[in-house]
């Protein structure tokens, strides 16, 4: 990510990693224990990994409206790049899925499916296949896609009051649903109405990095990222002890999007600006390597499903000390993600890459807008 007057933030594709990492762990942990809840924060945040979604969507508002600054978007433009970006690997899935879920899982599947799956906008209709089943993300994506020019301008208008009562917004139409059927967990966790506060508390921490002094930025002890580490373990901790991603009547999926998007704001916020002990030649390579793990993610996202079934078919846990959860964790770790990981290199560099450079400008210079 890089503005004239915002440099590229590398620790951005660190947290990118982060959170593609929680997404395959969480696979794999489910794929091979089953949904069990732990007494060890650790463990809980593996079975809850499913919260790399929340960080992913926080890093996705901020940058966008980093990338935005104090200019105003032209509408045509910004949807172009997003196309060019995401759909060159969505339309590999797709016809990969197509062609998996036709001839292996022998399903009557045609064109009308394959634009389905292609449309920022699921319906239960749409069977996917477990290898691609992680894809309904990409399409709340896309919606944000479209709302986010309005978003910015709106934020502009009338300040961020704006943003905060549409999480406010956001919060009493899910009260609503919980309200008139007993339950929300969907709403909450796989639509828009959801993730939307995750998306606005990435805007508003956006907003609070353009108005703070840049020049004081990665000023921060690299000690404050124990207590936001320990908050983020701490809630997704206590979540998976009370709630759990399986339960469907808890009223706490009515404020979780919320609470998830707000501890993950913090850790952002706080990683974002530490400053790390050390000499310099390694933190610089330590950098560049995750950033390079990061650059990767949406790879790593799309086709992780596809790699670990095909490991479960042929291997499984790798039993290192003998205790089954904490090997199973190792083997994600060690075998599992390295070998995703390969993967997502290859994808990125032959399918990704060579469209980056299609993506155009578009952002314009700002008309005067209402003082906030």
């Amino acid at each position: 990510m890089q503005t004239q007057q915002h440099p590229y933030l590398s620790r951005l594709d660190h947290l990118r990693f982060l959170a593609a990492s929680l997404v395959v762990l969480f696979h794999f942990f489910h794929h091979t224990q089953g949904d069990l809840r732990s007494g060890n924060p650790l463990v809980s945040l593996v079975d809850e990994g499913h919260t790399g979604i929340a960080l992913f969507m926080v890093i996705s508002g901020f940058i966008f409206t980093v990338i935005a600054g104090h200019k105003d978007i032209h509408y045509a433009g910004f949807i172009r790049n997003r196309i060019v970006r995401i759909y060159p690997l969505l339309i590999v899935a797709a016809c990969l899925q197509l062609f998996v879920s036709t001839y292996n899982d022998h399903r009557n599947y045609g064109f009308l499916q394959l634009l389905g799956w292609l449309m920022p906008f699921r319906s239960e209709t749409i069977g996917l296949s477990p290898y691609f089943q992680q894809m309904w993300t990409i399409w709340v994506e896309l919606q944000f896609y479209l709302l986010f020019p309005f978003l910015i301008l709106f934020a502009r208008r009338y300040g961020s009051r704006y943003l905060w009562g549409v999480l406010g917004l956001m919060f009493v139409l899910r009260a609503l649903v919980f309200a008139a059927s007993g339950e929300v967990r969907y709403i909450a966790y796989e639509t828009l109405f959801g993730r939307l506060d995750q998306f606005v508390v990435g805007m508003l921490l956006g907003r609070m990095w353009l108005a703070k002094d840049n020049d004081k930025a990665q000023s921060l002890h690299a000690l404050w990222l124990v207590p936001s580490a320990l908050l983020v373990l701490a809630v997704l901790h206590l979540f998976s002890l009370k709630v759990g991603f399986a339960e469907l009547k808890s009223p706490v999926w009515v404020v979780w999007p919320l609470v998830e998007g707000a501890v993950w704001g913090c850790f952002v916020w706080v990683y974002l600006q530490v400053r790390w002990p050390g000499p310099e030649t390694l933190k610089a390579s330590i950098d560049k390597g995750l950033a390079a793990l990061g650059a990767v993610s949406f790879s790593t996202y799309v086709f992780h499903n596809l790699v670990l079934a095909a490991y479960n078919k042929h291997a499984g846990v790798v039993y290192f000390t003998g205790l089954e959860r904490f090997d199973t964790i190792l083997t994600g770790l060690l075998v599992v993600l390295p070998l995703v990981m390969l993967m997502s290199a290859f994808t990125y560099h032959l399918i990704e890459k060579p469209f980056l450079s299609m993506r155009r400008g578009y952002l314009r210079p700002s008309t005067p807008q209402k003082s906030n």
